[in-house]
């Protein structure tokens, strides 16, 4: 009678059963145990990114620049052979004039940070002491 039953018990599990009087039970360690869908859940670890974001800085003067002034112009018309600066003190008149034209009510150290910017960008005026 055993025979038959482990027969057919075999041949409808595929032999993957394992009654009792065939052998030792498999160690219940050797293999990863399922998670319990009633446990609380894991907390949520945010993967981190293989490398160290660092942001952008921006100089304030080529943000104030290009918001205000390639509207008109394009940096052509700085890199161009008769351009009208020809000094430090002449490029900061153009910057004036041209934010009291559009009204841009720029403080002096806006006009400062804006002439900084096209001076190390394009002109490469010496500063005077």
């Amino acid at each position: 009678m055993k025979f038959g039953v482990l027969m057919l018990v075999t041949a409808l599990w595929g032999g993957v059963v394992t009654p009792l009087w065939a052998g030792p039970r498999p160690d219940p360690g050797a293999y990863p145990q399922a998670r319990d869908p009633r446990a609380a859940p894991e907390p949520f670890q945010q993967a981190k990114p293989p490398y160290a974001a660092q942001p952008v800085v921006v100089p304030r003067g080529q943000l104030l620049y290009e918001n205000h002034c390639t509207a008109c112009h394009e940096s052509a018309a700085h890199v161009r052979d008769a351009r009208r600066a020809d000094s430090l003190p002449v490029l900061r008149g153009w910057v004036v004039q041209w934010a009291r034209y559009l009204e841009l009510r720029w403080r002096e150290d806006e006009i400062g940070e804006v002439v900084r910017y096209l001076n190390d960008r394009y002109y490469r005026f010496e500063a005077r002491p």
